[in-house]
């Protein structure tokens, strides 16, 4: 029951984050038909994220992207029913995760808490990690150059 529980939180967490809907919930499709023209656009122009995919990557965005705009042209969401809903939003939030970057995915690791048996599990954004890394680098170079050394003898200081 709390791995339900913590997988909804998270779920409602990243959800904004990656800009989608959670399932059940409404969507304009006026917004996500003129969103799909906007990458089209993008990538005609040689622009933003989805500019920079692979052939395979390319043709199954343009394959998802001519299946959800046929789905949607000429609709409204009350128009559509649950099946045709869920495809639509499939295809949404495949679109969206093509285009984010690697900065943008979530990693989880599990960590045993210090003087603890328990093992927690730790989600972090892969450009988090790469900035905690960074700054504990930084602390631990600073802590050495920061450091005094004293000439000791074998006598003693």
């Amino acid at each position: 029951m709390r791995a339900i529980l913590l997988s909804l939180l998270l779920l409602t967490a990243i959800a904004p984050a990656i800009g989608q809907t959670l399932p059940g919930e409404p969507f304009d499709v006026q917004t996500v038909l003129d969103e799909q023209t906007q990458i089209n656009k993008d990538i005609d122009a040689g622009t933003g994220p989805y500019a920079q995919l692979d052939d395979i990557s390319m043709q199954e965005l343009r394959e998802r992207q001519r299946k959800l705009v046929a789905m949607l042209e000429g609709h409204q969401y009350d128009d559509l029913n649950e099946t045709e809903r869920t495809r639509a939003r499939t295809h949404m939030v495949f679109i969206k995760y093509l285009g984010k970057t690697d900065d943008d995915q979530l990693i989880c690791v599990r960590k045993r808490t210090t003087g603890s048996n328990r093992i927690e599990r730790v989600c972090k954004l892969v450009a988090q990690q790469r900035d905690e890394n960074k700054n504990s680098k930084d602390q631990a170079m600073q802590m050495l150059q920061n450091r005094t050394i004293t000439p000791c003898g074998p006598g003693g200081c």
